[in-house]
C-alpha cells in the first residue's frame, strides 16, 4: 500500500463497556498487541498518518508523541448511521470540523485523579475496592452478610476533569474545550455588562482564515488570589456560544449569558449556596488552556444565594477517616493563582462590574413569585386528581399503580410472558391493565381506565428509540451547539410521537469521572455545566408541544458500573459512592437541578448505587428533600429497571418501581401491613404519577 500513497488512515474502534460492566485497562483502554504492531508498521511505512478514534470512550494516547508521522487525530466517538459520510467529508476537506472536546485527555491513565479509586476488574474480586480498603467498617456502614461490600470514593472531590488538571498544574495531551479547525478566528471587542439576573458577555468573532467554519467561545470563572472562604477550582466553565458558519472575513457577535447562580458555591458549614466576597475574573477563549481575561467581577459582601439543609453527608462512622483532595499545602496552586493575578492587569475599566446583594435578591424574589404560581397550578391539578381518584382507590389499587405493568422482569417484552402482569381482586379480575396501543409489558405504567387512569409508554435510550441511529451523547456534547441539541431533541421527540412513546428514558447526565466508566459513551461530559445545558436544550426539543416527556437518569452519583447494584450470584453488595455533600451538589446533582429548574422535566430515574450508605432510590434526602422541597420538582420519580427494594423506595419518595409487576406489588402490600409504608405515602406516589400523566396529556 505504501507504494501507492504516502498517507494512511488508521481507524481504532472500541465497543466495550455498558450496563453493569466497566471497561478494562489492558487490551481496551490500552491498545491491543495487534494494534500496537499495526500502528508501528503504518508509522514506519507512511510519511503521513491520520488516526481516527471510532471509540465509545477514551483510550490511551500516550503513543501519539512516539511517532512523528502521525499528523492528524480525529475523534468521532460513536457517530451514528451518518458517521461514515461525515468522516469522509472532514477528511477530504468538504466539511470544516468545529467540535470541541467535552472531556480532558490526559497523557497517562494514572494522571486522572480518580485512577486509584475506581474499580473495574470484577473478574478478580481481590481488586475491587471496599470499605476495608479505606480503613472503614462494612458492618458500621450497614453492609453485612456479603462476600464483599464495594465502594467508590470520590477522592478528587470538586476537582473533576479540567478542574483538577488546571488547578494543580498538571500537563495534559488535549485540554477540555479543545478542537482544531481548517480555518482561524480572531476574538475582539469583548464587553461585560451587568443586567437583571446576571452578566451578559459579548464579543465579535471574525473568520480570518481561508475556509468557512464555526468557532466556540467559552467563558471561565476564576476567583482572584488570595481567595478567602470556600476552596475553589482554578477555573470553571460558566458559559459558551457557537457562531454560525462564517465565511472568510465574516464577523459575528456572540452573546453569552451567565446567571448570578453560576457565581455561587455550596458551603457545607452554612448549608447554603453563597456568592463569596472577593474579585472574580471572566476569561474568554476557545479551550480551557487558551483564554484571556476579559472581565472583573467585584463582590464586596458575601451574598446568600440560597439557604438549604445539609443532606447526604458522609456517614458519621466514616467522618474523619477519608481524606479528600485539597489545595492546602500544594505548591501547584500558587503557580495557578499567581497566573490569574498576572492576567488581571489586562482588564479594561469598562469590563469591571460590581455585584451587590440587591442584584441577586431581586432575581430571587422574581423567581420565587413565578415558582409559587407554578406550584399553585400544579397543586390544583394534583388536588383535583386526588379528589377524583385517590380517595376511591383501594390499598391494592394504590400498590398496583406504584409499579410498572408486567411480570416484573426487566425484558418481559422478549422473554417468557406466561407470568401475570398484575395482581387480581377477590373476583379474579385484573387489578390493572395495559391501555396503551403500542406499549408492552415491562415498559408501561398500569391503567385503571374506569377511573380515568391510562397507561404511558417508556422507551430507551440516549441515542434514540430504535429509529434513526443517532450519535451517542459523548459525541453530541462535542458540538457545543445549543441549536443543534434542540434539533436533535426535536427529531427524537418526533420519533417518539410516531411510535406513541410517552416517556423517553434519557438524557443520561452522569459525568465522565473516570475514562473506564462503561457508560461514558452515553454521558455528555466531565463538566456539570456543559452537561446540564446540553441536556436542557435536548429536553426542550423533545417536549416541544407534543405528548412526550423525557426521563433524565441516573439520579445520582452513578459514575461506576462495576457492582452498581451488587451481584446476588457473587454475594456482592451494591457499590457505595462516598463523596462530600459539596461535590455531590456542585458536580453530580447540578445537571439534574438544571433540568428541573430550566427545562421543566416531569419524570426522573434514580440509580441503583448507594450514596454515602443510602440507596439512591431509598434516600428521602435525595428523592424528597432535595428534589422536591429544594428544587420544586413536580412529577414522578421512577427507579431504574430492576430495582426490587420497593418499600423503602416508595416511602422515601421514589414513586414508581420498574419494571415492578406482581412480585413488587406483593412486597409493597406486605410493607403496608407491617407499617413500613403508609396509605398517605402510597397516595402521594400515585398523585405524582397522575401529575406526570396529566403533563403528557396536556401536550396532546
Amino acid at each position: 500500500a505504501a507504494e501507492k500513497t504516502d498517507t494512511a488512515i488508521f481507524v481504532i474502534g472500541r465497543n466495550s463497556g455498558g450496563e453493569e460492566c466497566d471497561r478494562h485497562l489492558p487490551e481496551d483502554y490500552y491498545l491491543t498487541r495487534s494494534e500496537e504492531s499495526l500502528l508501528k508498521d503504518i508509522c514506519t511505512h507512511f510519511a503521513n498518518v491520520v488516526i481516527v478514534l471510532n471509540v465509545n470512550g477514551l483510550i490511551d494516547l500516550s503513543w501519539m508523541k512516539k511517532y512523528a508521522s502521525i499528523k492528524s487525530l480525529l475523534f468521532i466517538g460513536i457517530p451514528g448511521e451518518e458517521g461514515a459520510s461525515a468522516l469522509a467529508g472532514i477528511l477530504t476537506g468538504e466539511i470544516n470540523p468545529s467540535g470541541k472536546l467535552a472531556v480532558t485527555i490526559a497523557e497517562h491513565y494514572e494522571d486522572y485523579p480518580s485512577a486509584d479509586h475506581f474499580s473495574w476488574d470484577k473478574e478478580h474480586l481481590e481488586n475491587i475496592l471496599d470499605y476495608e480498603s479505606y480503613g472503614l467498617s462494612s458492618e458500621e456502614n450497614g453492609s453485612t452478610g456479603f462476600t464483599k461490600s464495594p465502594v467508590t470514593v470520590y477522592w478528587e472531590d470538586i476537582y473533576t476533569g479540567y478542574r483538577y488538571f488546571d488547578t494543580f498544574g498538571k500537563q495534559v495531551l488535549y485540554p477540555f474545550g479543545y478542537g482544531l479547525s481548517y480555518t482561524a478566528f480572531a476574538i475582539s471587542d469583548a464587553l461585560v455588562k451587568k443586567q437583571n439576573g446576571g452578566i451578559l458577555v459579548t464579543a465579535d468573532v471574525k473568520n480570518i482564515g481561508e475556509m468557512s467554519g464555526k468557532e466556540v467561545i467559552q467563558i471561565y470563572l476564576s476567583k482572584v488570589y488570595p481567595a478567602e472562604g470556600v476552596e475553589r477550582p482554578y477555573q470553571e466553565l460558566k458559559g459558551f456560544e457557537k457562531t454560525s458558519d462564517l465565511a472568510p472575513g465574516e464577523k459575528e457577535q456572540v452573546k453569552i449569558w451567565i446567571p448570578w447562580r453560576e457565581l455561587a458555591v455550596y458551603d457545607e458549614e452554612r448549608a447554603a449556596w453563597v456568592i463569596e466576597s472577593g474579585d472574580y475574573l471572566l476569561k474568554m477563549g476557545n479551550s480551557s488552556r487558551d483564554t484571556f481575561v476579559k472581565g472583573l467581577i467585584c463582590v464586596e459582601k458575601t451574598i446568600l444565594a440560597e439557604q438549604c439543609t445539609n443532606c447526604l453527608n458522609i456517614t458519621e462512622c466514616n467522618n474523619g477517616k477519608i481524606e479528600f483532595l485539597t489545595q492546602k499545602e500544594n505548591d501547584a496552586e500558587m503557580a495557578s493563582v499567581l497566573n490569574i493575578t498576572e492576567q488581571n492587569k489586562d482588564v479594561s475599566g469598562q469590563n469591571i462590574i460590581f455585584v451587590t446583594p440587591e442584584d441577586v435578591h431581586d432575581v430571587q424574589e422574581n423567581r420565587k413569585c413565578g415558582k409559587e404560581t407554578i406550584s399553585k397550578a400544579e397543586t390544583t391539578v394534583s388536588e383535583r386528581e386526588k379528589e377524583r381518584n385517590l380517595a376511591e382507590l383501594s390499598i391494592k389499587e394504590l400498590a398496583a399503580l406504584c409499579v410498572g405493568y408486567g411480570p416484573g422482569t426487566p425484558f418481559a417484552a422478549v422473554g417468557d410472558r406466561s407470568d401475570p402482569s398484575t395482581i387480581f381482586d377477590d373476583e379474579g379480575k385484573p387489578m390493572t391493565t395495559n391501555s396503551h396501543p403500542t406499549g408492552y409489558p415491562g415498559y408501561v405504567s398500569p391503567a385503571i381506565e374506569e377511573k380515568g387512569i391510562k397507561s404511558v409508554f417508556y422507551k430507551d435510550g440516549p441515542a434514540g428509540i430504535g429509529g434513526v441511529a443517532w450519535p451517542t451523547e459523548m459525541l453530541i456534547a462535542c458540538s457545543f451547539d445549543k441549536k443543534l441539541w434542540q434539533m436533535f431533541g426535536d427529531a427524537v421527540g418526533k420519533e417518539c410521537e410516531e411510535q406513541q412513546v410517552n416517556v423517553w428514558l434519557a438524557p443520561a447526565v452522569n459525568l465522565h469521572r473516570n475514562p473506564l466508566c462503561g457508560r461514558n459513551f452515553e454521558y455528555f461530559s466531565e463538566d456539570p455545566y456543559l452537561t446540564g445545558v446540553c441536556a436542557c436544550e435536548i429536553t426542550k426539543g423533545v417536549q416541544n408541544s407534543r405528548p412526550v416527556i423525557v426521563c433524565p437518569k441516573h439520579f445520582a452519583a452513578n459514575e461506576q458500573e462495576t457492582f452498581r447494584r451488587g451481584n446476588a450470584g457473587k454475594n456482592e453488595d451494591a457499590v457505595d459512592s462516598i463523596l462530600t455533600e459539596r461535590a455531590l451538589r456542585e458536580q453530580y446533582l447540578k445537571p439534574f437541578e438544571m433540568l428541573v429548574k430550566d427545562a421543566g422535566i416531569a419524570c426522573i430515574m434514580t440509580s441503583f448505587n448507594k450514596i454515602n450508605g443510602s440507596f439512591s432510590g431509598g434516600s428521602h434526602d435525595l428523592c424528597t428533600h432535595i428534589l422536591r422541597e429544594e428544587w420544586g420538582f413536580e412529577g414522578a420519580v421512577v427507579t431504574d429497571w430492576g430495582d426490587m427494594d420497593m418499600v423503602v423506595d416508595v416511602a422515601a419518595g421514589n414513586d414508581i418501581v420498574m419494571p415492578g409487576g406482581p412480585p413488587v406489588i406483593r412486597q409493597i402490600l406486605k410493607g403496608y401491613e407491617e407499617g413500613r409504608v403508609t396509605r398517605e405515602e402510597l397516595e402521594q406516589a400515585v398523585r405524582h404519577l397522575l401529575i406526570m400523566i396529566k403533563r403528557i396529556r396536556l401536550a396532546d
